[in-house]
């Protein structure tokens, strides 16, 4: 079923990691990401979200999403691509499944947020 294995990419790269630390390796990988690719752009975009929700001390993100934002920021941080643009498409499939699996979450977030840019990070 592809629920499993998108759960079991996620237990695959979750490590626990320092917020700060975390944002300063998705900064690093995405100074050399070009997104000239529409999912590449969307997903670009989404790590940053997630990033901001996971550095935010004003919001109680809850456990699982925390977990689940991390894997899939250390999923495309840490996994090296023979085609680059083309091998992000397995980030970009989890990455959207993550979205999905913690919309409350994300909602909640938002609907806590009142001013946030999606490129600021």
């Amino acid at each position: 079923m592809k629920v499993d294995k998108m759960e079991r990419k996620l237990q695959t790269h979750y490590k626990d990691v320092n917020p700060i630390e975390l944002k300063k390796l998705l900064e690093r990988k995405l100074s050399t990401v070009s997104p000239t690719m529409e999912y590449v752009r969307n997903l670009v975009l989404d790590l940053k979200m997630f990033m901001r929700i996971l550095i935010d001390e004003d919001f109680d993100l809850n456990d699982e999403a925390r977990k689940d934002f991390v894997s899939a920021i250390l999923a495309f941080v840490e996994k090296k691509r023979v085609i680059p643009i083309i091998g992000y498409w397995d980030v970009y499939k989890l990455v959207s499944y993550v979205k999905g699996k913690h919309k409350s979450e994300i909602d909640r977030y938002f609907s806590q947020v009142k001013h946030y840019i999606a490129n600021y990070m």
